[in-house]
């Protein structure tokens, strides 16, 4: 996993102290590898196990991993790659899709006593507005990105309910962690990754692929959801044009 994807996934676990420390070490990125536990310790007044629990925290191995993340992704240009016109990401997205599987969707949403969105980052976006949708039909949705909230309410899923994961990468750990749970827990599962082959779409009952390009700025993800935000309108147009109208 990229650098910067460590941290937009798993910052919202550190306490204040731990954010201090981490926003220092972001700011001495150009002499990271010079940085001991022991200089960045004592300039905290804190202890070098807590620098550690920080990096740990983030999903690394340790200081001297983080510092070695932090370091590669200073070295290497991470900003705009070349961007597909929105036209273009529909078209090829338009090819990646199976009718039947679209009806097969509106029926689960129909069928299905409560559906649960998994979702962080942009990714959240799309998901809030089929929640939204969905709500405003009366069906019991609910997002959840919060990572212990999520995997707590997958855990309370049965086979009458439906979990719909969103994530471009279909690698991001918390919203693989709460499908997991979810199909342990019997219900069905629903995927909305780009186009590749990845964990996620190979966990869920159900699978749709959007087109998009990687964008990362600052090396962080910044990629449009355009094609997840086509697929989840094609799902809820199908949805009620069979069922309310």
């Amino acid at each position: 996993m990229y650098f910067y994807d460590h941290l937009k996934e798993n910052q919202h676990r550190l306490n204040e102290t731990e954010k201090m420390i981490l926003d220092y070490l972001l700011d001495q990125a150009t002499k990271i590898k010079d940085l001991t536990i022991r200089e960045v310790a004592e300039d905290h007044f804190t202890a070098p196990n807590t620098i550690i629990r920080l990096c740990k925290k983030l999903g690394f191995k340790g200081f001297s991993d983080f510092k070695e993340g932090l370091y590669a992704a200073k070295q290497t240009k991470h900003d705009f790659l070349e961007v597909t016109p929105l036209d273009e990401q529909i078209v090829k997205t338009k090819q990646l899709v199976n009718e039947a599987v679209i009806n097969e969707l509106a029926e689960c949403l129909h069928n299905a006593n409560k559906i649960l969105f998994f979702a962080v980052g942009l990714s959240r976006f799309p998901a809030q507005e089929l929640d939204a949708r969905l709500q405003l039909v009366g069906k019991n949705s609910q997002i959840f990105v919060d990572p212990h909230v999520m995997k707590h309410n997958a855990s309370l899923l049965s086979d009458q309910d439906l979990a719909i994961a969103i994530s471009m990468s279909g690698t991001t750990s918390n919203v693989l962690e709460a499908t997991t749970i979810a199909t342990v827990a019997g219900a069905k599962t629903l995927s909305i990754t780009g186009f590749s082959t990845n964990p996620l779409a190979k966990l869920t009952t159900y699978q749709l692929y959007g087109y998009a390009t990687e964008l990362r700025v600052s090396g962080i993800d910044a990629a449009d959801r355009f094609s997840i935000h086509y697929l989840i309108n094609l799902v809820f147009n199908t949805y009620l044009t069979k069922y309310h109208t």
